[in-house]
């Protein structure tokens, strides 16, 4: 009985055996199975192309992510000779990878091999290409040549599928800028947030001010308690829906990512990010006032009333990074005249002259009178300032054009305004009480001083979208931009200058043609991150010059650098490079999803 039971046993096992070795066999080949090999879907220089001199760089686009450090040699000539290659980069998205040439490769045919993993950093295949070089000499500028028909593709981000259109690329011939809508993908909403929160605090400090030097009677009143409060709402409103907006526009990201208060670090690399911020954190501040308006009248509390909304306003003045002292100064004196003018007026219409009433009423359209003229003024004369300084007397660009339609409304603004300011000389002066008839009058004149105001304020918002003649001549614009570094290469008499923001996160670039006359072709400037970190390499190509010019490419585009430290700039033309050069770029804000991005030329 036993060894009938052992014969069993026997038998079973020689049945198990072979099937336990096919599922340990299959199990073993499992996972390569399931992480299939990866292939190539394009690369440059093109599989079985040729190019007539040796490329500065290898880039390979794979058709699934691959992992952390893909292996990449190239042999050239036959035998086939090694070459000295850089370390292999990943760039975003994981798809693509770039290798820089260390030395120029020979003539002849060229090979390259590259061994990937997934990004379980199991094996996922390996392959090669070859591509042939003609010449062995370095290449000469050609005469003449045809500049590239599409824009520049800033390599990064990610998956490369993902694409967003930039249509502030400013290519511009003989280093000459035109017109840049600073305002870029979020330029409609920045535009109308901007007039609401410039309103709305015109509508606030005005008030306040009129109050605290003409109308202290007017804290009484349930009407005006109800005015400062719809105010406060409107500028705070206005402001965080602004920050927002500039954020979406320097980032990229979209605008409702952008409206939470922490995706603006962002903005505080500029001087107009900065100033929206603290512009939004002032008028939280002057909640201590709105809640209660009898503070803008105590001379203990004035001061802490009053401060915040005029500084708030007078941060109106930094809305443009590339001012100096003079803009700046004259810009806040404007700022806050206008504030004192048109938001005086708006609280006449609405809440003085809402009606007849006692004295107190005289009393403060006189008041406004007094502080409404010179404050008129001072708006007129340091708006002459600022389009001295901005536009140069050159009125035929558009931010001229839109200068010119403002002229024409403060030209009405100035002549109301005046009329209004006789009518209360000959007639309030001489009355007692605020009757019904005599409110009705004023409103109606005051208030369309008060409308054609409002449309000179929108078509302020119109312009800070525009770039003035006096920025634009720089070929900088509204960029946040470091001294420029000189590429340059004697042999092929060419030289490209390369400036940018050189801040970690989304960056403004300029890139400047100075030489050849003619005949540049497939420039390129690659951003190489520092060694050891795992910062993302970046590359703008192609760029649409052939000669002498200008393109800028900002921040809304999305172009950016992720890690702090020295980084290498190596621009490229005519598959060789021009020069190369470590820059630090610095830690200041944190980097958001980047992608893509296709510019239009």
């Amino acid at each position: 009985m036993k060894n009938s039971t052992r014969s069993s046993a026997r038998s079973a096992l020689r049945w198990c055996l072979p099937l336990l070795t096919a599922a340990v066999v299959a199990a073993s080949w499992s996972t390569p199975v399931s992480a299939a090999d990866n292939s190539v879907v394009s690369s440059v220089p093109a599989p079985d192309g040729s190019i007539d001199v040796s490329p500065p760089l290898i880039s390979i686009t794979f058709a699934q992510p691959v992992g952390p450090s893909p292996q990449v040699t190239m042999t050239c000539g036959d035998p086939g000779v090694p070459q000295a290659l850089g370390q292999p980069l990943l760039l975003a998205g994981q798809v693509t990878v770039t290798v820089e040439l260390l030395a120029v490769a020979p003539k002849g045919t060229c090979a390259v091999s590259w061994r990937v993993t997934d990004t379980n950093l199991q094996p996922a295949g390996s392959g090669s290409f070859s591509f042939s070089i003609a010449n062995d000499t370095v290449a000469t500028v050609p005469s003449t040549s045809t500049p590239a028909t599409t824009g520049p593709t800033v390599v990064g981000g990610v998956d490369t599928s993902t694409t967003v259109t930039a249509t502030t690329l400013t290519p511009v011939t003989g280093g000459e800028a035109a017109d840049v809508d600073s305002g870029g993908s979020s330029s409609g909403p920045l535009g109308l947030f901007r007039l609401i929160s410039t309103l709305g605090l015109a509508m606030l400090f005005g008030a306040l001010v009129v109050i605290a030097v003409a109308w202290p009677e007017g804290v009484e009143y349930i009407l005006t308690v109800r005015y400062l409060r719809t105010a406060w709402g409107i500028a705070t409103g206005g402001t965080f829906l602004f920050v927002g907006a500039l954020t979406a526009q320097q980032t990229g990201n979209s605008l409702a990512s952008s409206l939470s208060p922490t995706a603006w670090a962002d903005v505080l690399d500029s001087t107009s990010g900065k100033a929206a911020v603290m512009r939004f954190v002032l008028l939280l501040a002057a909640l201590y006032v709105v809640i209660r308006p009898e503070r803008a009248i105590d001379t203990s509390t004035q001061v802490f009333a009053l401060g915040p909304a005029g500084l708030a306003v007078a941060t109106l003045a930094f809305s443009r990074d590339e001012f100096g002292i003079i803009e700046y100064a004259a810009g806040a004196v404007h700022a806050v005249a206008m504030a004192v003018w048109l938001g005086g007026l708006i609280l006449l219409t609405r809440v003085v002259l809402a009606g007849p009433g006692d004295e107190d009423l005289v009393h403060g359209v006189r008041g406004f009178a007094r502080i409404s003229t010179p404050a008129l003024w001072a708006t007129v004369v340091t708006g002459a300032i600022m389009l001295f300084r901005l536009d140069r007397g050159q009125l035929g660009s558009s931010h001229g054009l839109v200068l010119i339609v403002k002229t024409l409304f403060v030209s009405i603004m100035v002549f109301v305004g005046v009329a209004a300011r006789q009518f209360i000389s000959q007639r309030v002066t001489r009355s007692e009480v605020m009757t019904a008839p005599l409110a009705t009058r004023l409103r109606r004149a005051l208030g369309i001083e008060a409308l054609v105001g409002i449309v000179v304020l929108a078509l302020t918002a119109w312009l800070l979208a525009l770039t003035p003649p006096g920025l634009a001549s720089s070929g900088v614009g509204d960029l946040a931009l470091q001294p420029e570094h000189s590429f340059s290469n004697p042999t092929l008499d060419t030289e490209v200058r390369v400036s940018f923001t050189e801040r970690v996160g989304t960056n403004d670039v300029r890139i400047e043609v100075v030489r050849p006359a003619a005949g540049l072709a497939g420039l390129t400037v690659s951003f190489l991150p520092p060694a050891g970190t795992s910062g993302t390499g970046m590359m703008i190509e192609p760029i649409p010059l052939a000669g002498p010019g200008v393109v800028v490419l900002p921040k809304s585009a999305g172009f950016a650098l992720d890690t702090a430290g020295t980084w290498t700039v190596v621009v490229a033309a005519n598959s060789v490079e021009i020069g190369r050069e470590e820059i630090y770029v610095g830690d200041l804000s944190t980097l958001p999803t980047s992608t893509t991005v296709a510019i239009s030329g």
